[in-house]
Formats: C-alpha cells, sequence, structure tokens
C-alpha cells in the first residue's frame, strides 16, 4: 500500500479514482491482469457477465484483452470488497461516484475554466449485509436482483440530480438541514437516494434520518429553524419512508405485528422507521399510522390475532389515551396479544410506565428489533 492509501485509511476516506486518466487501450490478456490484481479469471468474468462493469475487446484469437482503466477499476472493486462491502455494494457506488464525478466535473469546467476545485471522499469502511455474491467460477444468472439492501432510485420515486461531495453521515445530516431551510425538496431526495444507494437502510435511519429529526428539534426549540421548515422535513421523510416500506416484501401470514401511534399521536416518523426494519428482518409487520383509534384497534387485534401490538407514543399530552389502550387490550380474552409500548414520551416520563400494562422497549432500532424478536420467539415455543 502507497503512503497515500495509509494516510487515506487512517483519515477514514477513500478518493474517487478518477479513472479516466487511465488509458482505455486493450493490452493486457486475463493472465496478466490475473498477475496484476490478484483476482482470479473466473471472478473477472462473473463481474463482466452480472455487471456488465468490464468490456474487455477480443484479439484476433478471441482471447479477452484489458486496459490499464480495466486494471484500475478491478483493483478498486477488489479494495472495497477487502474492506467489507460486496461486490454489488461496490459497482454501484463505483458508479454513484462516476455520476457525481461528471456533474461536479461540468460543473467546474463551467466555473473554473477547468481547475480543479473538488474531490469525492467516502468511509473508508462500510458495513456488509449478508452475502448472495455466486461461488467463485460459477455464474449467477443475469435476472437475479441484488440481496434487497440497495433499493432502486426508481422505487423512491425520485431522480438523481447532482452528488453530494462528501458522503459520510455527518456531512450528509449537514447537507439535509442545509436543504431543507432552502425547501429544496429535489436535493434533498437526492441526497437520500444517494446514501440509500451506499449504506444499509437500517443505518441510514439510525446514524442519519434520527439524528437529523432530532438536530430539527433542538433548532426549532433555539428558534434557529421554523414550523414550516420541520413540516417540510418531516414530510420528505415520511415519503422516502413510506416508499421503502411498500416496497419491502413481507411475509405472510402469523406471527403478525402491529405497529402504530398512540391514540391521537400524530408523530409517526420514528414507529413508521420501526416498521421498515422490522419488515426488513423478515417479520410480517401490518403498519396502521398515526393517532390510531382505540375500537377500530381493538376490532383488528380480535379478527387479525397478531402476536404483538406495538405502539409509540411522542407527545405526554396523549400518554393517559396509550394507559387507556394498554388496559383494553389487556382485558381482551386469551390467546391476547404482547403490548409493547415505547417513545420519547416514555424517556421524559419514566415515571408513568409502570402505569402502562404492557412491555416497555426503548433504545436504538436494533436493540428493540431484537427485543420484538425475543418476544416473537417466546411466544412461538410456548405454543409449542
Amino acid at each position: 500500500m502507497s503512503v497515500k492509501d495509509e494516510r487515506d485509511v487512517r483519515e477514514g476516506h477513500i478518493e474517487w479514482p478518477d479513472l479516466e486518466r487511465f488509458p482505455d487501450i486493450p493490452v493486457f490478456n486475463t493472465k496478466a491482469v490475473v498477475q496484476q490484481t490478484n483476482v482470479p479469471a473466473p471472478t473477472l468474468r462473473a463481474w463482466e457477465r452480472r455487471y456488465t462493469i468490464l468490456s474487455p475487446a477480443r484479439s484476433g484469437n478471441a482471447y479477452r484483452l484489458y486496459s490499464e482503466r480495466d486494471v484500475a477499476t478491478i483493483r478498486w472493486l477488489k479494495e472495497r470488497i477487502e474492506a467489507g462491502m460486496s461486490i454489488s455494494q461496490a459497482i454501484s457506488l463505483l458508479r454513484h461516484l462516476e455520476a457525481g464525478w461528471r456533474q461536479l466535473r461540468e460543473h467546474e469546467q463551467a466555473v473554473t475554466g477547468g481547475v480543479p476545485f473538488f474531490h469525492v471522499a467516502l468511509p473508508s469502511s462500510l458495513p456488509q449485509p449478508p452475502s448472495t455474491e455466486p461461488e467463485a467460477g460459477k455464474q449467477a444468472p443475469i435476472a437475479q436482483a441484488d440481496n434487497g439492501q440497495w433499493p432502486a432510485l426508481s422505487e423512491l420515486g425520485v431522480t438523481f440530480v447532482r452528488y453530494p461531495p462528501t458522503l459520510n453521515m455527518r456531512a450528509a445530516l449537514q447537507s439535509l438541514l442545509e436543504a431543507f431551510n432552502a425547501l429544496d425538496e429535489t436535493t434533498a431526495k437526492a441526497l437520500l437516494a444517494s446514501m440509500l444507494a451506499i449504506y444499509p437502510v437500517e443505518q441510514v435511519c439510525a446514524e442519519l434520518i434520527a439524528p437529523t429529526l432530532w438536530e430539527i428539534g433542538r433548532m426549532w426549540e433555539e428558534g434557529k429553524l421554523t414550523v414550516a421548515v420541520e413540516h417540510f422535513a418531516s414530510g420528505i421523510f415520511r415519503g422516502v419512508l413510506t416508499n421503502l416500506l411498500y416496497v419491502t416484501p413481507t411475509p405472510p401470514g402469523p406471527p403478525l405485528v402491529l405497529v402504530c401511534c398512540s391514540p391521537g399521536e400524530a408523530h409517526e416518523l420514528a414507529v413508521l422507521m420501526l416498521a421498515l426494519i422490522l419488515r426488513r428482518a423478515g417479520m410480517s409487520v401490518a403498519y396502521l399510522g398515526q393517532s390510531i383509534e382505540i375500537e377500530g384497534l381493538l376490532h383488528i387485534i380480535q379478527q387479525m390475532n397478531p402476536a404483538i401490538v406495538c405502539v409509540s407514543l411522542t407527545m405526554p399530552a396523549y400518554m393517559a389515551s396509550l394507559i387507556d389502550l394498554g388496559r383494553r387490550v389487556q382485558n381482551l380474552p386469551a390467546p391476547r396479544p404482547h403490548f409493547v409500548f415505547g417513545g420519547q414520551a416514555l424517556e421524559q416520563y419514566a415515571h408513568l410506565i409502570p402505569q402502562v400494562p404492557g412491555i416497555y422497549l426503548h433504545g436504538d432500532l436494533q436493540t428493540i428489533t431484537s427485543g420484538i424478536r425475543r418476544l416473537l420467539s417466546s411466544r412461538s415455543e410456548s405454543r409449542n
């Protein structure tokens, strides 16, 4: 590893490889490329077939010939894989970076006449979802979908317009706040779509959306941000999360988890994120939305026989309604569901938790998801 590469790793950034500076003349045969990159020939052929990321020319004897640009691409992908990515993630990242680089380069040429003023950087270590890559030497079907961790931009209903120069969570949060303050819907949606193309949904929810909401709340309390901007930001988050929820398949049949806001509660983003994460964890989830009506929920419980009813409360003003709902569920005839509750209001008024009949879960989304999974497992074991 070069001194520059070591510095990039220490500083937690990976620079865009600027592939266009490498010649695109096909000169290297497969054996030479394998020797230069330590990537086996079957893997190279699999990448070519499945992702069309490499397009080697053919010599007179039909052998593949690769260019220096191909070799640089292969090395860059190999580094990303060694850092923890799957090949599908690495290729998705490369394509997004290239699109952003080209747009920024066009802007640079228009503004400065070609004098460089930017670079594109990303965190050097990204979490790797469960791999579905084919075994070495085996061809994966071209039509095979990725593992579901990276939704297509079309599924989010947005168009990629511009790529932010730095894609880490802290920079993305700041860029989102700037877009929200400017009521710039296009930029905000493009930024969210870009982050979702690189990071798992769970990480985007926990490390970008939730902290951004907290920061918006803090700024509103300090008078640095208006209610109109808060509503604008919430609407964009709600739209993206709702689209993600409904493009995520849910397994049919029991055990069913009902997820909703407490009666009277209109703040739904936290519980919407939870419904999405539970569904992505393989649970059968029905999301019932804001301000649930008690009689209607009780009717659904008796009709659908869910294993768990999960209710969120943000505003303390509706604490009495949550307590009433918990008691009504507790009084239903067996088999009744587990009544799980949580939310910001319970963190602020912890002394009221014992008054709510049910199971209080708190913590981050991963902790709550694990708690709900344990409840489902214990319920299943008790019935066997």
